[in-house]
């Protein structure tokens, strides 16, 4: 299936450093944590893969960003400039498929809201999980492998319309799945509360600024954000 975006998911190139790191983190309890492990606990060599590892997290962060416009690879929502409401997002979980952890085609940005209050370690939104495995196990980025739009194969407005209006502070947004996939994402996502939120809660504090989901509220206490 062609890519829909750009940069193209072809253009990423690991570096040697990284490869190591990447082969080095998957080896480790917890890959994608290694970044929070004690300098003192680690060798040398252990931290300047560390070190690629945090460079790694950064550029394909920045990478996904891009392709996607800088908003949620699931419910379209702006990114912009909301650095602590998104995150790096791994479409089959980690605890899933370890493999693919690193995996840039595995990899997108996602809103804290879809990413840690919804979609968590849920599995429905793949298929084949359920039975131990995917549609097409040897082609992950196979479209029968997902009831959802994948954020790095289908393009994601052929799935759903999304549209936002202002009037004053207060902001109305309202989404319009097209596709099967698309009414996938819209009940897997809630994205009906979504446009309940946006229409029933005063949306701009300060002008120019989005406020966060009250989801995403009870998140960033959790995690002291």
């Amino acid at each position: 299936m062609p890519d829909p975006y750009t940069p193209k998911l072809s253009s990423f190139k690991y570096t040697a450093t990284e490869r190591r790191a990447i082969n080095w983190a998957l080896k480790q309890k917890k890959p994608w944590m290694v970044d929070k492990l004690k300098k003192r606990d680690l060798t040398s060599q252990e931290q300047t893969y560390v070190k690629a590892i945090v460079g790694f997290k950064i550029r394909v962060k920045t990478f996904h960003a891009k392709r996607q416009n800088n908003r949620c690879c699931y419910c379209g929502q702006s990114l912009f400039n909301r650095t602590i409401e998104q995150d790096r997002e791994h479409i089959i979980p980690k605890a899933k498929k370890k493999s693919l952890i690193f995996a840039v085609f595995n990899l997108a940005v996602a809103c804290k809201t879809c990413n840690m209050s919804i979609k968590k370690s849920q599995i429905s939104h793949l298929r084949g999980f359920r039975r131990s495995g995917l549609r097409d196990p040897k082609v992950i980025l196979n479209s029968k492998n997902y009831n959802i739009p994948h954020p790095n194969i289908h393009d994601w407005e052929e799935h759903m319309d999304y549209s936002s209006s202002s009037k004053g502070r207060a902001t109305v947004t309202h989404y319009q799945p097209k596709t099967t996939r698309g009414r996938f994402a819209y009940y897997f996502f809630k994205l009906d509360d979504q446009e309940e939120f946006a229409n029933t809660e005063e949306q701009r504090k300060i002008r120019g600024a989005q406020p966060l989901h009250p989801r995403l509220v009870e998140l960033r206490d959790t995690y002291k954000q």
